[in-house]
């Protein structure tokens, strides 16, 4: 392990976050992981790291890291105002950074969630086999002032590697997603579901357990209100307000509320990066 990071602003949120704690959804215990899978899966790419090695989560910035070492890393996702002391930090680029420098994000330019990627992963405990943290239920790290991050290993002598900008990801403040349909479409009314995929939802607010969303409210035949079943990442529950919440990585594993369907495994980034006040428009899938 090498001491890499000292935290000396926490920010409004940072966690470490591995590919996720699968296998334990029975006992009630969230997957977790990354919001934005593409956005960590090519950070990992850029480094050659294994694909689940743990990651540093940002939400929104704030965020100010002293380095205690030499290291490589790569900074993917939204553009936070990343700078390392006075200078822009490159984005989706891996670089090297030096001890006694201070690595800071101000706040968001564009999207809502970074990853900051040390070159060969960041060193974590795991629990139930997962380093992926979920606080609600005790398990991984967050970040806390003075909180000392490790790499898990020393950086190589290897070439900066970047991703060609055509596979850089745009961040929007409106978006439109994919959408599996839900077999509870029964309990709404013909002119819910209509109005449903003829308007924008605009995001209320949320965390990485869900996202709330304020439009058109839905209307139910009698309730919505189901025997509890399975829900995930992606699920689109509707509460008897009639306003519709997107579950997130840290979704409860069942819920008793009607879904209208399930946002598709491509677009989920799409969603995890808008910040309050943006726009969602839900196209169903064929």
């Amino acid at each position: 392990m090498i001491p890499l990071f000292k935290v000396k602003k926490p920010g409004l949120y940072g966690s470490i976050q591995d590919k996720g704690r699968f296998g334990f959804q029975r006992y009630g215990v969230p997957v977790s992981g990354p919001m934005d899978s593409y956005a960590y899966k090519y950070g990992h790419y850029m480094l050659h790291n294994s694909s689940d090695c743990p990651a540093l989560e940002l939400f929104l910035g704030g965020i100010e890291l002293e380095v205690l070492a030499d290291h490589r890393i790569v900074i993917t996702g939204a553009d936070l105002g990343a700078k390392v002391d006075e200078r822009d930090a490159p984005l989706w680029k891996s670089f090297l950074i030096y001890e006694g420098q201070m690595l800071s994000f101000s706040g968001p330019r564009a999207g809502s969630i970074a990853y900051v990627i040390p070159e060969g992963g960041f060193y974590a405990e795991e629990r139930l086999g997962s380093a992926a943290a979920y606080p609600k239920g005790h398990l991984g790290s967050v970040l806390k002032k003075d909180t000392v991050l490790y790499a898990q290993k020393e950086k190589t002598d290897g070439f900066e590697r970047g991703l060609v900008k055509s596979e850089i990801p745009s961040y929007n403040s409106e978006v439109r997603v994919k959408l599996w349909k839900s077999p509870h479409w029964e309990l709404f009314t013909k002119e819910s579901l209509e109005v449903f995929f003829q308007s924008n939802y605009t995001l209320k607010g949320g965390d990485r357990m869900g996202y709330l969303l304020d439009g058109p409210v839905l209307k139910f035949i009698k309730s919505g209100d189901i025997l509890s079943e399975a829900t995930q990442f992606g699920t689109i529950q509707v509460p008897n307000s009639g306003r519709p919440i997107i579950l997130m990585a840290d979704a409860q594993t069942i819920g008793g509320y009607a879904t209208i369907g399930k946002v598709v495994e491509e677009d989920l980034w799409k969603v995890a990066q808008l910040k309050t006040g943006g726009k969602i428009e839900f196209i169903l899938k064929n």
